[in-house]
């Protein structure tokens, strides 16, 4: 998994440093790869795009005012830690407009490198409302069949830039075998019916959101939305390979308490 998020990291700066990413747009399909439903404005206001040197990389979760909750591998690597190279938008659908631009005041990460997490210190707060946290002891997100939804501005291809507007994807919790699933609290999931990864590059960090009643067909949650995990570095060569899942990294258990511990969250 080590190998994977390096290979994402290599990705990211590649792009970043070739084309700049700014301008760049998707257009929405449905194929056998990646399928997105472009999310109604307002719906996630949560939704947290992480910039560098003001090129969008990956996605994040604002869970307090001054914290948002991505994945490690999305700074880690060719990418630098100095706070002052980066930002995050919060609140809009929009990547490279709207909502809040925020300055970043210090990375976290979480100590162990197999695990996949990592807390941005946001230097002032947001206004836009969090998403909770899943309580440590729920079980349900990561039992095989139990459905979710994730979010973000991933690209259509492995080697394709951000899409310029946020869309979410119907997730489905698998068995430990479908991905790398199994320890240090990765669990695997993907569309359902065998369909796939819903995601690719430029969506690492963002969310499983889990809610008990599920969601309509537009992507409301029907009871309270909780994040359940980020995603990690994907593990598949290409986005959306039928029956290959990604990897997830738990935000339940010890890794919610170590959350917990650094934003003062309850």
């Amino acid at each position: 998994m080590r190998r994977a998020r390096a290979i994402f990291s290599v990705l990211v700066a590649i792009v970043i440093l070739t084309t700049g990413l700014s301008g760049c747009a998707r257009s929405y399909f449905e194929s056998d790869t990646v399928v997105g439903t472009p999310v109604q404005a307002g719906l996630y206001p949560w939704m947290a795009s992480t910039q560098f040197q003001g090129s969008a990389t990956c996605g994040g979760s604002l869970i307090a005012p001054t914290w948002v909750l991505t994945a490690n591998h999305c700074h880690d690597g060719l990418l630098n830690t100095d706070a002052s190279d980066w930002k995050v938008r919060i609140g809009s659908i929009d990547r490279a407009d709207g909502g809040e631009l925020i300055d970043v005041a210090e990375f976290i990460d979480y100590p162990d490198d197999d695990i996949d997490l990592s807390l941005i210190r946001l230097a002032t707060p947001s206004q836009y409302p969090p998403i909770k946290l899943i309580p440590i002891d729920e079980p349900a997100p990561y039992e095989p069949g139990s459905v979710a939804i994730t979010m973000g501005w991933g690209a259509d291809s492995p080697f394709g830039t951000p899409a310029e507007f946020l869309d979410w994807t119907l997730q489905q919790t698998s068995t430990s075998d479908a991905c790398d699933g199994g320890e240090n609290g990765v669990f695997c999931a993907g569309r359902p019916a065998g369909g796939g990864s819903g995601t690719c590059s430029f969506d690492s960090g963002g969310p499983y959101v889990w809610a008990a009643d599920q969601f309509d067909a537009r992507g409301v949650p029907r009871s309270t939305p909780y994040v359940a995990g980020t995603l990690r570095g994907l593990n598949n060569d290409t986005c959306g390979v039928p029956g290959q899942d990604d990897d997830w990294q738990s935000t339940a258990s010890e890794y919610g308490t170590w959350i917990r511990e650094q934003t003062g969250l309850s």
